[in-house]
């Protein structure tokens, strides 16, 4: 188990928290030209979370095959920013900082043996947890530091 992944996941969760008193024009605003807001980055970043919650890390954590297939990105991620745009700031904070706490605490609770095992995913391929982390922690940072630059102007 990487301590440094798992803390690095879950530091999403203060900088979450943090934009609860981001302006309301800040929260809407394209990040740059022809680019996302913050409030479709947090609802993307919540959507994945979710997804990954439900199609491989619960199976996981409950010695069930995972169910997690390859999708469109282009599509999940439109209908991501669609529905951050038709929730609340509070709500969608409120969802992303739930979900990932939840991803956090199965995480944390997995045996060595699960968390160093290979899983096959609903297309055969394989599934570690540690290459889901690596990958998600540098996906958050990514966005991360769009929202930061926006912010700091």
């Amino acid at each position: 188990m990487s301590n440094y992944l798992l803390s690095a996941f879950q530091s999403l969760v203060p900088f979450a928290n943090s934009l609860r008193t981001l302006p309301h024009h800040l929260w809407n605003a394209p990040l740059k030209p022809e680019k996302w807001s913050t409030r479709a980055v947090i609802g993307h970043i919540m959507l994945w979370d979710k997804h990954f919650l439900q199609e491989a890390i619960r199976p996981i954590a409950e010695g069930k095959p995972l169910t997690l297939k390859s999708i469109d990105f282009n599509d999940f991620n439109r209908e991501a920013a669609a529905y951050a745009n038709e929730t609340s700031p509070e709500q969608l904070l409120n969802e992303c900082v739930s979900v990932r706490e939840e991803l956090f605490k199965l995480l944390s609770e997995l045996s060595p043996e699960k968390w160093g095992a290979s899983y096959t995913d609903g297309d055969g391929k394989p599934f570690t947890i540690e290459e889901y982390l690596e990958d998600f922690v540098s996906h958050d940072r990514h966005h991360r530091e769009e929202i930061e630059r926006f912010i700091a102007g």
